[in-house]
């Protein structure tokens, strides 16, 4: 697929050190329609969809947020805490939006993992169906974060 002036914006937005240092695609290669593609595929295996993700993590940084970095049981064996950070960051995605930076530390204490995400990732999940490229900060694999998700 041929991309367009916007999509090469959007692949130039992703990579290290513009809108952030560390960049969003991590040490992923594949451009960020592919990206995109393959995790809506697994979602839509899941029977759920961005959206529905995206709401239970939006409740999950609500109730971090409002413990101020305090840690919440938001279930039985899974702890969030929230982190705050100064300032706001944009979405990557051309002329859309800013976000507060910060990040939630979710841990599952059964099943032994540690996710994090930051209130982008809870946009950037509704709003584009993109979970971050693998290897970058914020990745979050879609079938994991729904297994968890599910207790939630």
């Amino acid at each position: 697929m041929k991309q367009t002036p916007y999509d090469m914006q959007l692949e130039a937005n992703l990579q290290k050190g513009v809108l952030c240092r560390e960049g969003f695609l991590g040490t992923d290669h594949r451009k960020i329609l592919e990206i995109i593609a393959a995790d809506t595929g697994v979602v839509n295996k899941l029977g759920t969809s961005h959206e529905d993700i995206a709401a239970k993590l939006g409740k999950i940084l609500k109730q971090a947020m409002e413990r101020y970095g305090n840690p919440v049981n938001v279930a039985e064996n899974l702890v969030a805490v929230y982190r705050e950070a100064m300032g706001r960051i944009p979405c990557p995605w051309p002329h859309c939006s800013l976000a507060p930076k910060g990040e939630v530390e979710l841990v599952d204490t059964a099943g032994d993992r540690i996710f994090r995400f930051s209130p982008l990732s809870v946009h950037t999940i509704a709003m584009h169906g993109f979970y971050g490229g693998k290897g970058s900060r914020y990745r979050l694999e879609p079938k994991q974060l729904q297994e968890v998700l599910e207790r939630a």
